[in-house]
This record gives structure tokens, C-alpha cells and sequence, in this order.
């Protein structure tokens, strides 16, 4: 369950997965869900699912700090340059601080629009700030770019990872076998 200094742990990988999942299927419904009609009788169950999941990928995100100080990640390889252990730990920074930016200009956009955030329909989420026009487009703007950065930085995650992957299978910088 907990990591080792060489391998994560099954609770590291579990987190990692489901919240990999949810990542992506948020970016490919939210984009979906915004060209939607406004009369279309399912926006509002996409806009539901997708604040619901959301919110669930911030809680994620939390658990995942914490287990991070409860349970170190293994440090990377000594086959890594310091330069490359620079570029790595600055795309893993991004993908963290995306993960909270993300759900976070989501949650403000809803609240500051004067809707409630839905936690699948068990109970709404405190709303953070009131309805504010002018704080629900900017929310809305950043959530929009904010979007897209997580996606090219997942890119750049998954692209140094299949690079390691390709370039020494089974080898000491193949660092996806960590994750697997």
C-alpha cells in the first residue's frame, strides 16, 4: 500500500489512475457540455456530473497531498540529469497546482453564476463567493485556459513517460514501470 523508495505504492497508483480517468473524461465531457444548446434537455445532467466530478477530483487532490507527506514518492532515478529531474518535477508541480486551479475556478465560476455546486446530488457544496457577474466571467475564462493547460501539461506527462518507456524497457529510467 505504501510507497517504496523505489516503486509507488497501491494506494499512490490507485489515486494516480482514478484520478488520471477523471482528468480526462472532465476535459472531454466539459468540452462537449459547452457547445451544447441551452435547451437541450441533458446540459444541465452534463453541468451536474461534471461540477460533481469535479469537486470529487479536488477532494482527490487533497487525499493526495497528504499521502504524499504520509507516504513519500519514490525519488527518481540517478540515470536522471539534474536537468532532466528539473523538467520532470516542474511538469509534476503543474499537473498539481492544475489539479486544484482546475475544480477550484470551476467551483468560484458556479457559485460567483449564482449556482450551486452539487456533490451528485447527496448535497450541496458550500458556496465560496456570492453572485457576482463580473467574477463568474472571469472564473469562467480562467477555468477555460486553466482547462487547457492541464492538457498540455498531461501531454507532456504522458509523452516523457512513453519516451522513458520506449527508450529503456525494463531499464533503470523507465519510470512508468514505477506506475504500472
Amino acid at each position: 500500500m505504501f510507497n517504496s523508495s523505489e516503486k509507488y505504492g497501491s494506494f499512490s497508483k490507485a489515486i494516480h489512475w482514478l484520478m488520471a480517468l477523471f482528468i480526462i473524461a472532465l476535459l472531454g465531457v466539459g468540452m462537449y457540455m459547452a457547445d451544447l444548446p441551452k435547451e437541450d434537455p441533458s446540459r444541465l445532467q452534463f453541468f451536474n456530473l461534471h461540477k460533481s466530478f469535479g469537486a470529487l477530483v479536488l477532494m482527490l487532490a487533497v487525499v493526495r497531498i497528504i499521502w504524499l507527506r504520509v507516504s513519500p514518492a519514490p525519488a527518481l532515478p540517478s540515470v536522471f540529469t539534474a536537468k532532466d529531474k528539473k523538467v520532470v518535477s516542474s511538469i509534476k508541480g503543474m499537473l498539481y497546482l492544475l489539479m486544484f486551479l482546475v475544480p477550484l475556478s470551476g467551483y468560484i465560476m458556479s457559485g460567483a453564476a449564482g449556482h450551486a455546486t452539487s456533490f451528485f446530488g447527496l448535497f450541496d457544496l458550500p458556496t465560496l463567493v456570492g453572485e457576482n457577474k463580473g467574477l463568474a466571467g472571469f472564473a469562467h475564462e480562467a477555468h477555460e485556459m486553466l482547462a487547457y493547460a492541464i492538457i498540455a501539461f498531461v501531454a507532456l506527462h504522458m509523452a516523457g513517460a512513453i519516451k522513458h518507456r520506449l527508450k529503456d524497457r525494463n531499464g533503470p529510467s523507465d519510470i512508468m514501470n514505477r506506475m504500472l
